[in-house]
């Protein structure tokens, strides 16, 4: 009976944790984007990495048409209590410089673990590459695709 109790105390807590973090996000991705309000041009993409028993990290890029980072925005850790950090080094750079500093990464680990933060810069510059270029490309009428 009493791992049962303690049981459903561990699922009410957590349940709690994940909605004060939900709400921390959620407040946190309308700061960043407010900013960038009624201006065209300009695109928001996330990363995510998880883990069971080590950090996770989630980051943010505000990206222009011409991949720009004008936003880039970490959050790392294990509890409630990480916050997002905004990144300088990548502000006004090119997209590219972010997936060549985790590539350089990636073969600079071979075989160890690659921190959960440069997954998640992965993830989203590779996105932001990925969709704008989507959007760039003029499709042209009676051109096979």
């Amino acid at each position: 009976m009493k791992l049962a109790i303690i049981a459903c105390a561990i699922l009410v807590v957590q349940y709690v944790f994940s909605i004060i973090q939900i709400r921390y996000y959620r407040k946190s991705i309308d700061k960043i984007v407010s900013g960038y309000r009624g201006n065209d041009g300009y695109f928001m993409f996330s990363g995510m990495e998880r883990s069971k028993f080590r950090k996770g990290a989630i980051a943010i890029l505000v990206v222009d048409k011409d991949y720009i980072v004008h936003e880039c925005h970490m959050l790392k850790g294990v509890s409630i209590l990480s916050k997002f950090k905004e990144i300088e080094k990548y502000k006004r750079q090119h997209v590219g410089v972010i997936l060549n500093d985790a590539h350089e990464l990636l073969q600079k680990e071979k075989g160890n673990k690659i921190p959960a933060f440069c997954k998640a810069l992965f993830k989203a510059s590779e996105n932001a590459l990925v969709s704008i270029s989507k959007k760039n490309i003029p499709i042209e009428k009676g051109v096979g695709v």
